[in-house]
């Protein structure tokens, strides 16, 4: 070819090329283009902060983003974009998610922004949010976070909740949040076989204790939680809330002879078991009477 390079006729021979960081660079370079508001052809309005951005990047990386935009939706012909039920600060992190991959979660931020990611169907972000919940559980907050993860349907993160507060009952039972429990999840959490209590006596302090915390209210649910302990009776005839129940009638009765015939407390200890209680799907813990 006149005025070319001369090249060596080799039929089929070629070069692959390959940039590792070609995707990298280019969205380094439009996430530099975005924060100058560069090319931008989408506004997000939340509360009363605006976003710039690229639909093209947005609907790339969520799911949420690319059915608002490639369907018959009105929002993929508009520039400007309310949403709703979505913190403003979240909603920025994700943005910038969205062209770096990169966002830092922590305490300050997990309860914001793991509903968020769940809303923006970014599930990296959402498992990365569960994944520091589950390293913060601790018996003053496991109830907390087990009903985080119920209310946002992370099921990992609620079996491992469920069974860390199965495991540490005793020292679950004496928190805040263990006090504010409704009647179902108490009654749910002490008819469980999957319990770890070194003994019966702990599950009726407990029961004794959510009963104290608020007894105007509570009193009527002593026959319902009394009755579900499967061992030694002996604190269940001193305790006036129980006493003073007409209904616990046949349970003190129990306890009397639990005391003055031991040769049938094996009997006696059966006589009121419950049928076990395990949630659907969740994991059971250490059984009652071991340890962890």
């Amino acid at each position: 070819m006149e005025g070319g390079v001369q090249l060596l006729n080799r039929d089929g021979h070629s070069i692959s090329h390959n940039s590792k960081r070609h995707y990298h660079d280019a969205f380094v370079c439009m996430n530099r283009m975005r924060q100058r508001g560069l090319l931008c052809d989408i506004v997000l309005h939340v509360a009363t902060k605006e976003i710039k951005a690229h639909k093209v990047v947005l609907a790339s990386c969520s799911p949420y983003f690319h059915a608002m935009f490639t369907n018959e939706m009105s929002e993929s012909r508009q520039t400007h974009v309310t949403l709703h039920d979505i913190d403003p600060q979240a909603l920025e992190q994700l943005v910038q998610y969205a062209y770096t991959a990169e966002i830092v979660v922590g305490e300050g931020n997990v309860q914001t922004l793991l509903p968020a990611a769940s809303l923006l169907q970014l599930n990296g972000v959402r498992d990365a949010c569960c994944k520091f919940l589950l390293s913060q559980l601790d018996p003053s907050n496991c109830l907390g976070i087990r009903g985080f993860a119920d209310t946002h349907s992370c099921s990992d993160l609620l079996k491992s909740a469920h069974k860390y507060v199965l495991q540490h009952f005793v020292e679950v039972s004496k928190t805040e949040e263990f006090m504010l429990l409704p009647l179902k999840q108490v009654l749910d959490l002490i008819s469980s076989d999957s319990l770890n209590v070194p003994s019966e006596e702990e599950v009726y302090r407990a029961v004794l204790s959510w009963v104290k915390h608020d007894v105007d209210s509570r009193r009527q649910h002593v026959p319902r939680v009394s009755g579900l302990g499967r061992g030694e009776r002996s604190n269940v005839d001193t305790e006036l809330l129980v006493r003073h129940h007409s209904e616990c009638k046949d349970l003190l009765i129990e306890a009397l002879k639990y005391h003055l015939m031991p040769e049938q407390r094996g009997v006696l200890s059966n006589s009121r078991t419950v049928p076990p209680f395990v949630p659907v799907s969740l994991p059971a813990a250490a059984p009652r009477g071991t340890t962890p």
